[in-house]
């Protein structure tokens, strides 16, 4: 079984959400049950230069940074990165992204003070057609999240240190952005045991692309 054409589908949600997981098991699964072109990619990042880039936003700019100059090193990234991602769509890959615009709405406007026609008329320089064809949204109690991060073997940065307010404040604007964009955007329970989530994700994903 294979595909005809390009899907950009992202996954967003607050940390410890289970993203990368999540995305990681969809990746084999496509590959394994539709077709080898499948692309896995995350933001910000995602090339050689987009990596640079996210280590300067998370190791080295905190909340006392200007919030535009966090706002156009993510756009910097993306411009990188989004070139890499069309160059995918139009080889008829599957792209699957951890974090993309909608993340930067979240963070950026709901959570920060920079207007949304300010992130809008950025996000169509580098992407004409602004949103993605299909986001998976992975809700979680950030009581829930905030435990797993603490578990987490690894190194704690400035966004996994967040409170457990700000990462509800940043999990109800994930929600809107859901609510506004019902046809877009799939909410998905992350309560739920991973291989419960997985199944969910991967009926929602073979739905959206036999349609």
């Amino acid at each position: 079984m294979g595909i005809d054409r390009g899907f950009f589908i992202t996954f967003e949600g607050i940390e410890g959400s289970g993203k990368s997981t999540q995305i990681a098991l969809l990746s084999s699964f496509l590959k394994k049950k539709i077709t080898k072109k499948v692309f896995l990619t995350r933001e910000p990042g995602g090339t050689k230069i987009s990596e640079k880039i996210r280590k300067l936003v998370i190791n080295d700019l905190d909340e006392k940074s200007n919030s535009l100059t966090e706002l156009l090193l993510l756009f910097a990234a993306r411009a990188e990165h989004y070139d890499l991602i069309r160059e995918k769509l139009n080889k008829n890959y599957i792209v699957l992204c951890d974090r993309y615009i909608d993340s930067t709405v979240a963070y950026q406007h709901y959570n920060g003070n920079i207007k949304l026609d300010v992130i809008n008329y950025m996000q169509k320089l580098i992407d004409p057609k602004n949103k993605p064809d299909l986001t998976i949204l992975l809700d979680i109690d950030p009581v829930v999240s905030k435990s797993r991060i603490l578990k987490r073997n690894k190194k704690l940065d400035r966004f996994d240190k967040e409170s457990v307010g700000k990462m509800n404040k940043i999990r109800k604007a994930f929600l809107k952005i859901a609510k506004l964009n019902k046809k877009r955007v799939i909410v998905i329970s992350n309560n739920l045991s991973k291989k419960d989530v997985q199944t969910n994700v991967q009926n929602q994903v073979l739905k959206f692309i036999n349609r």
